[in-house]
């Protein structure tokens, strides 16, 4: 609108100017049209350099993220830029997805780690200038639109999570994997965990016949199955915390 304006306005002046010929009427007609036609360009000009027309509002927007490691919960971050304040964040939106997301800084951006939280989730703080009205923005709209100010991503993570640079969790898994082998390589250990899931693949046994003494032989074969599993799986997930308590530890990771 403010465009067409100008332009309505300069021809006004034009025709005042040029085609009335009562010099009167066209001098003080020609005056008011010139008057509007610079009032309407600085208008423009005030509205691209201090934002004639329109306020600062702010849009809040909480999402829920997940661990990039479907083994545990870890969120990775990368230093950007010399000096290192600046990060580029790592995380994914929901367990089922495959490439993690990269939340990148930019001059109008910025995220922020904040550990220890009661929450994990990503919390998105916009800051807009947009018109104070519709009178403002139908008369602007065309010269700006609403504009970013800036961005602030805080990514909140409960206590359980494990926060590390992307060499950091290279490294990390790499502790991982060798402590690992080595557990299994020891002949103690893997005679120590044969004693243990044979006992606990009984106990069970025993609880599943006293209630039901006349099981079959299949019937026997497949919980016995279903519980050596469920005992690997128990002594996985015992050993992958201790193993990252240890590398935790050894690495000094906070």
């Amino acid at each position: 609108m403010i465009f067409l304006l100008i332009v309505v306005f300069v021809l006004g002046f034009f025709v005042c100017w040029n085609l009335i010929p009562n010099q009167t009427i066209s001098n003080i007609t020609g005056i008011i049209f010139a008057v509007l036609s610079i009032l309407t360009v600085f208008a423009v000009v005030a509205n691209f350099n201090s934002h004639l027309g329109m306020k600062k509002a702010t849009v809040q927007t909480t999402t829920q993220i997940a661990s990039v490691n479907p083994q545990m919960k870890m969120l990775l971050y990368q230093p950007v830029g010399t000096n290192g304040k600046e990060q580029a964040v790592i995380y994914k939106k929901t367990d089922q997805q495959k490439k993690p997301t990269v939340s990148k800084p930019a001059l109008d951006t910025k995220n922020i780690v904040e550990k220890n939280s009661n929450k994990t989730e990503l919390v998105t703080k916009s800051e807009y200038w947009v018109y104070k009205n519709d009178f403002y923005k139908t008369m602007f709209s065309v010269a700006q639109k609403h504009e970013l100010i800036k961005r602030t991503r805080t990514f909140k993570v409960d206590g359980d999570y494990l926060v590390m640079t992307t060499a950091q969790a290279k490294e990390f898994q790499s502790r991982i994997k060798k402590l690992a082998k080595e557990q299994q390589s020891n002949p103690a250990t893997a005679e120590a965990a044969k004693a243990q899931g044979e006992q606990f693949v009984q106990g069970k046994m025993m609880e599943a016949l006293q209630k039901n003494p006349d099981l079959s032989d299949k019937e026997k074969t497949v919980m016995t199955k279903k519980y050596t599993e469920e005992f690997q799986k128990e002594m996985k997930a015992k050993a992958m915390q201790q193993l990252t308590k240890q590398v935790i530890s050894e690495m000094k990771i906070q």
